[in-house]
């Protein structure tokens, strides 16, 4: 059900956000889906590739330019969505969430992360529904007692991101 990860992920993002993903408690913080607005989520992939494709949806032409930035994560256990015994909350991650959320409705990926989060898990490893193989975390917690610690290593890289890039 959890599987120890450590080391470096990345996060793409446009410039004027580098410096925000590693805040905890910010209101302004957009719903996604593994998160309700305002509530706490930092999503990782473990290489740029994985990255891509975790943003690919959301680029647009004409966009800003993105960059990349990589981060240390230091050892925790997060819970598995891939592992099969994790099967029903996997199921209830894995649904479409913006179109629900655009009907005002609640995502079923937030119940998922409701169940994750009052179990008392760090975060969690999601399979990546586009391409099959890949795989994205999300940590809850970090940076505060008893949560993994993450901090950003070097500086933004420039980072091509085509449209819809699967």
């Amino acid at each position: 059900m959890l599987t120890d990860i450590t080391g470096t992920f990345v996060k793409i993002v446009f410039a004027e956000d580098a410096d925000i993903f590693l805040a905890r408690g910010l209101a302004k913080r957009p719903a996604s889906r593994f998160n309700r607005p305002g509530e706490n989520a930092l999503y990782l992939s473990p290489n740029a590739e994985s990255a891509r494709v975790a943003i690919g949806e959301y680029v647009k032409p004409g966009d800003p330019p993105r960059f990349l930035l990589r981060y240390e994560v230091s050892p925790c256990s997060l819970f598995d969505l891939r592992h099969p015994n994790n099967g029903d909350i996997y199921e209830l991650a894995r649904q479409s969430w913006r179109p629900v959320l655009a009907r005002g409705e609640e995502p079923a990926s937030w119940q998922a992360s409701d169940h994750i989060r009052s179990s008392g898990h760090k975060g969690l490893i999601d399979p990546s529904r586009r391409p099959p193989g890949l795989r994205h975390i999300t940590l809850f917690h970090w940076n505060m007692p008893d949560a993994p610690t993450v901090r950003q290593i070097g500086g933004p890289e420039p980072i091509e991101v085509p449209p819809d890039y699967r």
